[in-house]
């Protein structure tokens, strides 16, 4: 059976590592499937990536201008271009990405195709995302839950829905748990020296920030640490940042390169380039204090150690626990400081690979992968079933 198959992302399709989860695993499960995506910063897709070869993909192009209010108009104007879209397709399965695109396949199936499929990937919960009042952030949890009851499937990055974030209970074949996490990449990342591209000498110590950028994940931090050129480190700048003066100020730093938007591939070579991996993110937000970040599944994928602030309680117990990195207060710039002047010189090949060992102990996806294809497999499995069912009803 021929499915109809459409994602739905707020953003480039590209950006979330779940894209890459769910082809690497079910792509012959879906093999009619489109993209619907929003191109916020102007066009910056990937098209060199062999993994989104086939699949049509329908961008939405106006762009969203950082921190302003003309956001929230546009973003309702994307909602009712996914619907329009949506309708036009007729997909029999929907999977929705982040909150921001759940409304236009709900609306789908509840008034126009009772058949079809809803898959919910929330990746962030929405009502722990932003720092809001007591009663507006229970309202938007209890929304978002709403939208998790009506959906035909979800799937949570982690065990927060279960421990702090769930309103409702769930039967076990409705959701399944796949973390942030990705498959062992590090045969396939390439082994140029990136100190030679960058024309460094080998005793540097590259630092990376890779992916979005904001007050929430250290930049007063990094701006303050940057500024006072400690001997011996380079900043690594990688990741689609929308913030003008940001990438001004990167560009005017002689111990900074920066280098725009990477293929994910060499997001990892990067890092593993890297002395260390900072993922520093405000605890003062719940869903980065209970977060697993996706870069330290990437991270200790390559075997490089990685750093947090110490109030992101779930991930910093893990690095203590396990050895395999450093925390520190957030937006503490001396105690960055200090951790990077405490690296060595050199990658210490006895540490990358217990750091990589625990990733592939613990977090490689080939532990998930059959998991999540019988989770798709068994929806496809029930469109199949309820398909047959109308024809002998008729």
């Amino acid at each position: 059976m021929l499915l109809k198959t459409v994602f739905l992302y707020p953003d480039y399709f590209d950006n979330t590592t779940a894209t890459r989860r769910v082809l690497e695993t079910a792509k012959d499960l879906f093999p009619n499937l489109e993209f619907f995506y929003w191109e916020r910063a102007g066009v910056q897709v990937n098209d060199a990536d062999a993994l989104y070869d086939g699949i049509r993909k329908t961008p939405f192009r106006i762009q969203a201008p950082p921190r302003s209010l003309k956001v929230l108009l546009i973003t309702l104007q994307f909602q009712w271009w996914l619907l329009r879209n949506v309708r036009k397709t007729k997909p029999q399965v929907i999977c929705a990405f982040y909150i921001y695109t759940i409304v236009p396949a709900l609306v789908y199936k509840y008034f126009f195709n009772r058949k079809c499929k809803v898959i919910y990937d929330p990746r962030d919960y929405f009502a722990v995302v932003f720092r809001l009042p007591v009663l507006v952030r229970y309202l938007l949890r209890l929304t978002d839950n709403i939208f998790i009851k009506l959906s035909d499937r979800v799937l949570f990055p982690d065990q927060q829905y279960f421990t702090h974030y769930g309103l409702f209970k769930m039967r076990a074949d409705k959701y399944f748990i796949l973390p942030n996490s990705t498959t062992d990449k590090l045969d396939i990342i390439k082994k140029d020296s990136l100190h030679e591209k960058l024309d460094l000498s080998p005793e540097t110590k590259i630092v990376p920030i890779i992916g979005y950028f904001s007050e929430d994940r250290g930049r007063k931090m990094f701006f303050e640490v940057i500024r006072q050129k400690p001997e011996g480190i380079h900043f690594v700048i990688a990741g689609a940042f929308r913030d003008a003066q940001d990438i001004t100020f990167f560009k005017s730093q002689s111990n900074v390169s920066y280098l725009g938007k990477v293929p994910y591939l060499e997001a990892l070579w990067i890092m593993q380039q890297s002395a260390i991996v900072p993922i520093v993110c405000s605890p003062d937000s719940l869903n980065y204090k209970f977060a697993i970040p996706t870069k330290f599944y990437d991270g200790t994928m390559v075997g490089t150690p990685v750093l947090v602030s110490d109030g992101q309680v779930d991930v910093a117990e893990k690095i203590k626990s396990n050895k395999l990195g450093f925390c520190i207060p957030y937006n503490d710039a001396n105690a960055f400081l200090d951790v990077l002047n405490s690296l060595p010189q050199h990658r210490d090949n006895e540490q990358a690979g217990r750091i990589r060992q625990y990733f592939l102990d613990n977090y490689d996806f080939v532990i998930f992968k059959s998991g999540l294809r019988q989770f798709y497999e068994s929806l496809q499995g029930e469109i199949v079933l309820e398909a047959g069912n109308t024809m002998v009803a008729q």
